[in-house]
């Protein structure tokens, strides 16, 4: 790390906020950023007060670099048959939702669809158990159904993805000639629509 950095950092060091306790004050004239649940702040102590304030909504001067979103892959591009085999699958049983995983062996490069093991299906509601997998095996894509209703992702579905890393798609319409189908990346809370064309 470049030795600027290092000085900056050590002048304004970033801490995180616990979650179980509460954050001991500075006990010595600086400045911090707190990294909490609900946002960024800076904390700044003088011989004079302590003040902490929201760092995200005000022009205030960070010692950080500039950071960009990016995505990189270590695996292959995802072999669109499994989609439309969970397809053919969600047709099939079209009168129950049903689930399934995309899963990628790190050791063999390899994917395959699992099919999960229902807990309770009904034609609107499904509760199910992920596959238990070595540590090279991954779930990739959560693949889960609507029956007879159109692919959306519910809040049942936001709840579940919340605290996920990995694709989700789900497949509607299912007694239909033609499905609808959504699919978006969950990281830990943000989700991001995928485009997909497929023709089961």
């Amino acid at each position: 790390m470049d030795k600027r950095d290092l000085a900056l950092q050590s002048i304004c060091p970033v801490v995180p906020m616990p979650k179980f306790s509460p954050l001991a004050p500075m006990t010595h004239n600086g400045e911090r950023i707190i990294l909490a649940a609900n946002g960024t702040f800076m904390e700044v102590r003088r011989a004079w007060g302590r003040f902490v304030r929201s760092a995200g909504n005000i022009d205030t001067v960070l010692p950080f670099g500039v950071l960009q979103e990016e995505t990189s892959y270590f695996m292959p591009k995802l072999p669109r048959e499994l989609l439309a085999q969970f397809i053919r699958w969600a047709r099939e049983e079209s009168h129950v939702e049903i689930g399934a995983s995309i899963v990628w062996d790190d050791a063999t490069n390899v994917f395959r669809l699992v099919r999960s093991r229902t807990l309770l299906g009904t034609g609107s509601f499904l509760k199910y158990e992920l596959p238990e997998l070595a540590s090279n095996q991954h779930i990739v894509v959560d693949c889960h159904s609507h029956s007879r209703h159109p692919a959306f992702f519910s809040t049942t579905d936001d709840e579940d993805d919340a605290h996920a890393v990995r694709f989700a798609f789900v497949v509607g319409n299912c007694d239909q000639p033609s499905q609808t189908t959504k699919m978006r990346l969950c990281i830990r809370g943000f989700f991001q629509d995928v485009e997909l064309d497929l023709e089961p």
